[in-house]
């Protein structure tokens, strides 16, 4: 039986087999888990090899003791034993939220679920977990979904569609393809569902496509119907070529459009035959609806099946000739489309809001700077407009020509132009179009060879441009060699035979290097003039046999090169060796020349290699060969992990010491590891006094310079962490050490301490006390605490003002009562803390947020100094823009308060924006009218001529929200003849401002939300007591449309309140109200106005009809709120105006008509065209407007 301390040696991977084979051989003696329990723990290998035990054992108690542990290594260990999940009376959500999670830490329990839903399957038990956590964890609860019985998925999936990602449809419709079907046939019938797909239905499309080997006719159900056409990628080969081999039917019954946007190209044409793939592009080309489409690039893979012979007679037709049949000008079946837009417009029963008008602020004379101009003022610049459209060149011009004939026609027509071209640039141009007809041919090849022999005094850069175009695509080193001699011949100057070239041509060197690395031989001269521009060749199409000549030629050449050369240039060399083998796929080994090389230039030059050995190492070539080497070039982590697993010969704690002294980064694996299987070795006692040491260092020197003393302990503090883990029991040792020397070590002692949980083992933080152990210690112990004990540290912490923001974030993951005591003492101590703390809550609480929080939180932000002097500017920023993270609950009462509190600051408003705050406001007024009053005061209280209201609307829809006539009197007299009175004065000073005020003002009478209020029962009052205000200086003759608007308001009201009260159910429920209420309201309005203009035209005259038609007009675009529904609206007002209107009064409908028909649909057209033609006192009137507007 083995004994505790159990003893390993060797490498890490050999302690851990030896840890493994005393686990078996202690299980295999019989002996129980209570021997080896009792038996003391000396190291964390101790507790290892008894969790080990246990779990061979299937000894559930101590598992879950372990479960309970500080330690996450211990927790870490207990859930290998993966036959946990088979215990139900453990492994229920029941059990694990009331008993087991409770007792754990909360990296625990995160564990513990992330394990639990991996290794379960039980259906059953998934169901279970599914179930308990569906309504409160959701995110957690569906990944259990997918383990479940297919038919419990089926009737849980309609509940959950709008929460469904894109990534759980995907894992769901794997297990049940049903999934899939039931998701996009909810997209017809839920907006919401639908919004969701809509803003990202490329992804969702992506994740049913796994349903199509398991049933296709799902998948292709839905590609029919929901495929959008003009946004989604066609699909990939293996998917394609499955379509095409067992659900062909489906692609024959509509080919155009699965060719056209669905299907791979290149694959359809391979799984077609020669007659298909004819018959389908004949049947695209008559497809007049897919002419933007059709073009001969679009389908060249299936045009290429054709024998060559054909091939052109049959472009020819196609896309010369046009000789394809008849026409069909129309899908011939239904083509998929994405499902439509939800409508997200304004409604028109929706409040129109206003932006801040600003102040006028005048600018001193000496911030204006005149703009200098870069000419004198009697020059001009003038700019050349260029055309966009792009014109075709000669070459394109002569590739167009002849595109569809062969090469023999083209080499006979062009062999004509060639001697009769009188430009250089023409020549080459036919010699282009010549190499792009020989196909790669070797008899088209040789025959255009034979032409170009007689014209080898072209100028050099034309050549050069043959030849480039000829290397790219006909494989010339393939030719025979008199034609090869041709090609030679016609290059000469071009730098062929390793001369300087007289014109730039790359391509024709790479064609002589790989003839003669084909040819296994490679002359001095083109090696060199090769290297000076390496290219691995990889651009040109070689024959699989070619490629690996190919890449032995240049391993050779490039390695001979590297033994000679440089440092510098070696290295390069060697680079361009990796770029090749890794292009060839060449596999290279430990014992391959090329990394003998570079451990060779190693040797030679450290620094230079030291790229080459991070490909190296990247490639996963060499690794352990190079171990030392990789030590020293990467001083990582991984390669620090690396020889505690190959070579301990390797571990120098001198070396070690540096790398973790110097690096930037940590080391965390590393050194656990050593605190776990090497503690006893002379190489960690080593280490950990090399830190130790390095800590200390020339402490004692700057003891006098407090400055340089606390940069010099910043810089060491780095050191506390590794060495805290390496300390394990003698952490406590160290920290009495740092204490000894007094407090100016403090900046070091509180960094170990703030490491003090990474000791193994562990430190009790908890009974040193926050002061001795620090706050970060304190602050990492209480995060990681258990939630049985949350509560009451967070209590304690709270009692003193030091920790109080860390109770505050410990408060968070506790009851209400938490955080509650914890937000009040805040609130008492660090007013500031609790106030940031607050938004932290929001965002992780949402619409959960508890209203007494806020509470706590509202009399500290309105207590709180914010101005300039009291250095809070980052607060104040935070308090106004986190507006958007207060819950909707909370988000009135709190724009109240911010703009009380941001008034207070006394920040000119052109930097502090803080009348943005009042449009926030606006939108919840009917909530927060109660608090209001102050505020409205306050504005009036600081506006003048010069910085006036800067939202007048929020004073008259303050008046609008009245509940009485008393109510009313009370708040006009406070604040509406104020406010009026302001305007005056604005009026006489400054007209142009009051002409924007006036125009807010009017526009803000139209209130829906007091209009459909029964509560508010005094709108018509306010209007009225507005239009006597407008009387005072508005003579009505003159502003007639000025007062027609706030008549409309008014019988607005009026229709609204008579609609409200004569279809209560209607308006009761919100869909109908914005369905069926519009056209009930816009009924009874188009009635009242034309009651109202039958008044007019009797106390005036009957051409008023026109100018009461322009003022309804400009109401309806500017009062009424734009969006969809407007339309209706209006269509609506019209027929009433119709119903109600006398003889040729009606006309005003025309009018209306005229000049908002643009909005409505064409099936509200013709209703209301039918309707006006059937009036024969307008009926010659409709005709002429109608007709002029259709006209125009």
């Amino acid at each position: 039986m083995a004994l505790t301390p159990i003893t390993l040696s060797g490498t890490l991977g050999e302690r851990h087999r030896r840890l493994n084979s005393l686990v078996r051989e202690a299980g295999a003696s019989g002996a129980s888990l209570q021997e080896f329990q009792a038996l003391p723990e000396h190291s964390p290998v101790d507790r290892l090899f008894k969790i080990d035990l246990a779990s061979q054992l299937r000894h559930v108690d101590y598992i879950i003791q372990n479960l309970q542990d500080d330690d996450m290594l211990y927790v870490s260990r207990a859930l290998k034993s993966k036959w946990l999940v088979d215990h139900h009376d453990v492994v229920n959500p029941k059990h694990l939220e009331d008993v087991l999670f409770p007792n754990m830490i909360k990296p625990a329990v995160s564990k513990l679920k992330h394990w639990t839903y991996i290794n379960l399957r039980d259906p059953a038990m998934c169901r279970e977990f599914y179930l308990y956590y569906k309504d409160n964890a959701f995110e957690f609860a569906i990944k259990f979904l997918s383990h479940c019985s297919n038919e419990f998925i089926l009737g849980e999936i309609p509940t959950i569609l709008t929460k469904l990602s894109s990534q759980f449809l995907k894992i769901l419709s794997e297990k049940c393809p049903k999934v899939a079907e039931i998701y996009y046939n909810s997209l017809a019938t839920d907006e919401e569902v639908r919004r969701r797909y809509l803003e990202n239905q490329q992804s969702y499309y992506n994740s049913v496509k796994c349903v199509l080997k398991s049933d296709a006719d799902v998948f292709l159900d839905i590609t029919e119907k929901y495929f959008d056409m003009n946004g989604f990628r066609r699909l990939s080969p293996s998917s394609s070529d499955y379509i095409l081999r067992c659900h062909k039917h489906r692609f024959t019954s509509k080919p155009e459009l699965y060719t056209a946007y669905v299907l791979h190209m290149q694959t359809l044409a391979d799984r077609l035959s020669v007659e298909e793939c004819q018959e389908l592009v004949m049947r695209l080309a008559r497809a007049k609806y897919l002419q933007s489409w059709f073009q001969y690039k679009a389908v060249e893979p299936l045009v290429k099946r054709l024998s060559p012979d054909k091939r052109a007679a049959f472009k020819k037709r196609v896309f010369v000739d046009k000789d394809v049949g008849e026409s069909v000008d129309e899908w011939t079946y239904e083509v998929p489309a994405p499902p439509p837009h939800t409508d997200c417009s304004k409604h028109i029963f929706d409040d129109q809001y206003f932006k801040p008008i600003l102040p006028i602020i005048k600018i001193p004379k000496r911030l204006i700077k005149k703009k200098k101009c870069g000419v004198s003022r009697n020059k001009c610049d003038y700019g050349i407009i260029e055309s966009t459209v792009q014109t075709k060149t000669e070459l394109e011009k002569l590739f167009e020509e002849f595109r569809f004939l062969g090469f023999n026609r083209t080499l006979h027509d062009l062999r004509l132009r060639l001697g009769a071209a009188s430009s250089p640039e023409r020549r080459r141009d036919i010699f282009m179009v010549l190499v792009s007809k020989t196909g790669g041919r070797s008899e088209a090849v040789s025959a255009l060879l034979s032409l170009a022999a007689r014209h080898r005094n072209e100028p050099v850069h034309i050549r050069a441009a043959v030849v480039r175009s000829l290397v790219k695509r006909a494989q010339v080193w393939r030719l025979p060699a008199d034609v090869w001699n041709n090609l030679l011949e016609f290059g000469h100057g071009l730098g062929l035979d390793g001369s300087t070239p007289e014109a730039e041509c790359k391509e024709g060197l790479h064609a002589v290097l790989i003839r003669q690395l084909l040819a296994g031989e490679c002359q001095p001269a083109i090696s060199t003039a090769f290297l000076k521009e390496f290219s691995t060749l990889s651009e040109y199409s070689l024959s699989p046999a070619e490629r690996v000549q190919v890449a032995a030629g240049l391993e050779n050449l490039l390695s001979a090169a590297a033994l000679v050369a440089k440092p510098f240039v070696a290295a390069k060399l060697l680079d361009q060796l990796l770029d090749a083998l890794n292009t060839y796929r060449v596999t290279i080994e430990a014992a391959s020349p090329v990394v003998g090389a570079i451990v060779s230039l190693a040797s030679r030059n450290a620094e230079v290699a030291r790229p080459l050995l991070q490909r190296l190492y990247q490639a996963k070539v060499a690794r352990r060969e190079l171990l030392r080497l990789n030590l020293e070039f990467r001083r990582d982590q991984a390669s620090l992990i690396n020889v505690l697993r190959h070579d301990l010969l390797a571990l120098d704690y001198k070396q070690f010491g540096e790398i973790l002294i110097t690096s930037k980064t940590n080391f965390d694996s590393f050194v656990s590891k050593l605190a776990i299987y090497f503690q006893k070795d002379d190489f960690v006692m080593q280490l950990r006094a090399k830190l130790k040491e390095k800590l200390f260092e020339n402490i004692e020197h700057m003891e006098n310079n407090d400055k340089t003393m606390k940069s010099y302990q910043k810089k060491q503090a780095k050191l506390a962490r590794p060495l805290a883990g390496l300390s394990g029991r003698d952490l406590e040792m160290d920290l009495q050490e740092l204490d000894s020397k007094g407090p100016e070590l403090r900046i070091l002692a509180a960094a170990l301490r703030a490491n003090a949980h990474r000791a193994r083992p562990a430190v009790a933080v908890a009974s040193w006390g926050w002061r001795r152990a620090g706050v970060k210690a304190v602050a990492t112990r209480a995060m990681r605490g258990r939630q049985a004990e949350r509560a009451e540290l967070t209590r304690a912490l709270a009692a003193h003002r030091r920790t109080l923001r860390v109770a505050l974030a410990n408060s968070m993951l506790s009851a209400r009562e938490a955080q509650v005591h914890a937000f009040t003492a805040a609130a008492q101590r660090r007013p500031a803390a609790a106030v940031r703390a607050l938004f932290i809550y929001f965002r992780r609480f949402g619409d959960k947020s508890d209203v007494s929080i806020w509470d706590i939180v509202k009399p500290v932000m309105l207590s709180m100094d914010m101005s300039i002097l009291s250095k809070r500017d980052n607060l104040r920023r935070l308090i106004k823009d986190q507006v958007k993270v207060v819950p909707s609950s909370i988000k009135p009462d709190y724009c109240v308060t911010l703009y009380i509190v941001l008034l207070k600051t006394k920040i000119k408003y052109l930097y502090s924006n803080v009348d943005n705050i009042l449009c926030e406001v606006s939108k919840h007024l009917p909530q927060i009218e109660d608090s209001l009053e102050l505020v409205l005061l306050k504005m009036l209280e600081d506006a003048d001529v010069r910085e006036p209201v800067t939202y007048p609307s929020i004073f008259v829809r303050y008046l609008l929200l009245s509940k009485s006539d008393e109510d009313l009197e009370s708040r006009f007299e406070k604040l509406g003849k104020p406010f009026l009175a302001h305007l005056d004065a604005v009026r006489k000073e400054h007209d142009w401002v009051f002409r924007k005020l006036f125009s807010e003002t009017m526009k803000s009478l139209m209130y829906n939300a007091a209009f459909f209020d029964p509560k508010c029962t005094s709108c018509l009052s306010v209007i009225e007591k507005f239009m006597a205000w407008m009387e005072s200086f508005m003579p009505r003759e003159q502003h007639f449309k000025q007062y027609a608007r706030v008549h409309l308001t008014m019988l607005y009201y009026k229709a609204v309140r008579a609609s409200v009260q004569q279809l209560p159910a209607v308006f009761a429920a919100a869909r109908r109200r914005r369905v069926e209420g519009v056209d009930a309201v816009g009924f009874v309005f188009g009635r009242y106005i034309a009651r109202e203009l039958a008044q007019l035209v009797t106390a005036y005259f009957d051409s008023v009809v026109e100018l009461y038609a322009d003022a309804l007009a400009d109401y309806v675009e500017v009062t009424l709120v734009a969006g969809s529904s407007r339309a209706q609206f209006v269509v609506s007002v019209l027929k009433g105006i119709l119903a109600e209107g006398v003889g040729t009064q009606r006309r005003l409908a025309v009018y209306i008509f005229k000049r908002r028909h643009y909005e409505m649909k064409e099936p509200l057209q013709k209703e209301l065209e039918e309707l006006m033609y059937k009036e024969k006192d307008i009926e010659v009137l409709v005709h002429a407007e109608l007709e002029r507007a259709r006209f125009y």
